[in-house]
């Protein structure tokens, strides 16, 4: 099957939320994959999306997320970590009706990301992180006294992705690029739009035609 030629590809190499920095070899990745694409035929856009506000979005996602839990029997709470703890007390204390607000306002920013992307774009490319992968534990500084800093520690890691959770569309995350100074590679995510996912295994390939990872190590 030939590649797809003349997509329209949106490019957003910084963070989506203010006051967050994407690390460099991150936005190299995105950088990367740009080189590559454009001499593929496919249309680089500029196009501003109309993406949720992050902060109206986690809050959001989160009064849906804490009861994740509920069911889930407890032979002795106080054994969970606590993180867990801490969302499992916050859903406790929601009322349903901020519960259906916060579906209700998870819907209506979705549905308005998705009209967006149908209107202007086929694909749109960022940074998967908007750090480099770190070291294991590091969402835990902090959280002995402030247990929801774990949240917040892993923010850069999924800056990007997590705007895409709540819409449902497809996306895929490849590593374009090696950051030789630390080792680990630095991805980019691509989103579809909906009920495209059949784009991504195709453009997956002609950027791994163009860089190749199988034999990077770590890939």
């Amino acid at each position: 099957m030939d590649p797809p030629t003349g997509l329209r590809i949106g490019v957003l190499a910084g963070s989506p939320a203010g006051g967050l920095t994407v690390h460099p070899a991150c936005a190299a990745a995105a950088d990367t994959t740009v080189s590559a694409l454009a001499p593929a035929g496919h249309h680089l856009l500029d196009t501003p999306l109309p993406l949720p506000p992050p902060g109206d979005l986690i809050a959001a996602f989160t009064t849906i997320w804490n009861p994740g839990g509920a069911g889930i029997a407890h032979t002795d709470p106080d054994r969970a970590e606590p993180h867990n703890r801490a969302l499992r007390d916050a859903a406790q204390t929601t009322h349903s009706w901020a519960h259906a607000q916060a579906m209700t306002t998870t819907q209506q920013l979705s549905r308005r990301t998705a009209e967006g992307f149908n209107a202007s774009l086929d694909l749109l490319l960022t940074p998967t992180m908007a750090r480099l992968p770190p070291p294991i534990g590091a969402w835990k500084p902090g959280t002995e006294t402030n247990p929801t800093m774990a949240p917040a520690n892993s923010y850069p890691m999924a800056v990007s992705t997590s705007l895409f959770n709540p819409t449902g569309q497809p996306a895929i995350s490849i590593p374009t690029h090696h950051h030789h100074a630390t080792g680990p590679p630095a991805g980019v995510q691509i989103i579809a739009a909906p009920r495209r996912e059949d784009l991504l295994p195709q453009i997956s390939h002609t950027l791994e035609l163009a860089h190749p990872w199988t034999d990077r190590r770590p890939a």
